[in-house]
């Protein structure tokens, strides 16, 4: 649940700035973004709106959470460490909960290009697929001095809001954070929304155990339409039960399970996979279905891994195979990374330590993993690098399955030690001393780089690329070291997977590409800026 369907509190949010180069989380140089749309792309698709963040905490959320990984810091010591690199940088944002980071790019970008936010909104809901922050950024656009009288609203609203639940989302963020009087323009771009739900859409996301339900949004806007007047006259229901309401009224038997299939779609069905083996409904009943819906099921990468995982131990291989054939139907056509490509991905205590919500299991290093394998198999020749205190290379197979090359970096990862990004040191340091060729270098990780010695524990060994005199590595200096001695070719890209809004290679760096996402989305992207920058001179 959303963080603000708890309340309806209105917040004042902090005004803030952000400055070009500035001291990372870790003690380390970063760089941040001058493009609005840039932060806003980066950070809104690597998390979900207003969930708990490795750096960033709010201490008003008081949803339930899981039990946090034993590398996540404590309330004291991120106090500790704020105080102590605030002494030395002090910038605002530091303070900041991670529901105010967004709302701040979101500002910051409709302030410099109120279509172009709108824009962005709809590809985070449309390619993403990520659901609250495009319904904030409408929101918050709604409320923009910039945006009032333009008719943005009027014309973005119909493909950001996907789903009959979603005015109610946009209702709840408003009332939280503006309260009322609600804009206009977000007043009819939820009544036209709502106007073209039929009545079995209307029934299904009447969101009665919600802060804000949609009779509240119709209320408000006046929707009008004969399933709405149904819905407010408590005469609109259902055709046929939900899997939930068979569950809840036939008990939870193999033979209630095999009559909620029926009615169940590809979400449920790959969030049902475990009650659906234990219960012993037979595959033939599920498994065809489960991946005839993945193409259309709109969901994550990793939530298919999340289903692996959660029934791997007891599963039969013909079930284990249909998971990952969703996967790879879902992802489509991906595109080819030409060459030699190495995917190094940030295992450290931060991205470890770091969940997608308050109450999920799954990490933002296992997404850097996964897709890093993901990329690996579509080049030419690909390489896994798993880094912390260590680095520890993989070669990824084409053809071998996803699932069991990212168990084994999964393994991996477990003893790599969590404390430094000493990994990332050691394969640039080992490219330029053996000369290895390399095409494209991704980097999936939070960018908090950073410990004692930036990269590497030993300053002697990289006296030649330290920071501004410290014992910090200037990171541009050892890609520019590679390029001179190596390739001068090979494309970088820097992918963010937790959140934050800076970077550790400057942007506009000579191909060095800066990038964030969960999705199959981000390696599109990446192969379309590499095309772009293959045809210069």
């Amino acid at each position: 649940m959303a963080l603000f369907h708890k309340t309806r509190k209105k917040q004042k949010r902090k005004q803030t700035g952000t400055d070009a180069s500035h001291l990372n989380w870790m003690g380390g140089p970063s760089y941040g973004l001058s493009d609005p749309l840039t932060v806003l792309r980066v950070a809104a698709s690597s998390c979900f709106f207003g969930e708990p963040m490795y750096y960033h905490r709010d201490g008003a959320d008081e949803r339930p959470q899981r039990k946090r990984p034993a590398s996540r810091l404590s309330a004291a010591g991120l106090e500790h460490l704020r105080e102590t690199l605030n002494a030395a940088d002090p910038v605002e944002w530091r303070a900041l909960a991670p529901a105010e980071l967004i709302e701040q790019a979101i500002d910051a970008a409709l302030a410099a290009d109120p279509e172009a936010t709108l824009a962005e909104a709809v590809r985070l809901r449309t390619v993403e697929n990520m659901r609250t922050t495009p319904q904030v950024i409408l929101v918050r656009a709604g409320n923009h001095p910039a945006v009032r009288g333009t008719g943005l609203i009027r014309r973005y609203a119909p493909q950001i809001i996907a789903r009959p639940d979603e005015p109610a989302v946009g209702l709840a963020y408003q009332l939280w954070r503006y309260g009322k009087p609600v804009p206009n323009g977000l007043k009819k771009a939820w009544a036209a929304a709502l106007n073209g739900y039929g009545p079995q859409q209307l029934a299904k996301y009447r969101l009665e155990n919600r802060g804000v339900k949609t009779v509240d949004v119709i209320n408000l806007v006046h929707a009008k339409s004969e399933a709405i007047d149904r819905l407010c006259k408590g005469e609109l229901a259902l055709q046929q039960d939900t899997w939930e309401s068979l569950i809840s009224a036939r008990g939870a038997s193999r033979e209630s399970w095999e009559q909620a299939v029926e009615v169940m779609g590809h979400m449920a069905l790959l969030r049902n996979l475990r009650n659906l083996l234990s219960h012993e409904v037979p595959t033939s009943r599920f498994l065809d279905k489960l991946v005839a819906g993945a193409a259309k099921g709109k969901q994550l990468p990793f939530r298919y891994y999340s289903a692996y995982q959660a029934i791997k131990d007891k599963a039969p291989g013909p079930v284990l195979d249909g998971v990952e054939a969703c996967l790879m139907q879902s992802l489509g056509n991906l595109p080819r990374f030409p060459g030699r490509v190495m995917s190094l991905c940030d295992n450290s205590g931060s991205a470890q330590g770091t969940t997608t919500s308050s109450m999920g299991t799954m990490k933002v290093s296992t997404i850097a993993n996964l897709t890093g394998v993901l990329a690996g198999m579509r080049a030419d020749e690909g390489h896994l690098g798993v880094f912390g205190d260590r680095l520890e290379r993989l070669t990824i197979r084409p053809r071998a399955s996803v699932f069991d090359q990212l168990d084994r970096a999964e393994g991996v990862a477990k003893d790599i030690g969590m404390g430094t990004e000493n990994g990332i040191w050691l394969f640039w340091d080992q490219a330029i001393r053996n000369r290895e060729h390399w095409d494209t270098v991704f980097v999936f990780s939070d960018m908090q780089a950073g410990h004692g010695g930036l990269y590497g524990t030993d300053p002697g060994q990289y006296r030649d690329y330290k920071w501004q005199g410290s014992n910090y590595i200037d990171v541009p200096q050892l890609i520019a070291a590679y390029r001179a001695k190596v390739n001068p070719k090979v494309q970088v890209f820097l992918v963010q997977v937790a959140g934050y809004q800076d970077t550790i290679v400057p942007e506009f760096y000579e191909r060095t590409f800066i990038l964030g996402g969960w999705s199959d989305g981000l390696l599109r992207f990446a192969a379309a800026m590499a095309e772009l920058d293959g045809r210069k001179p």
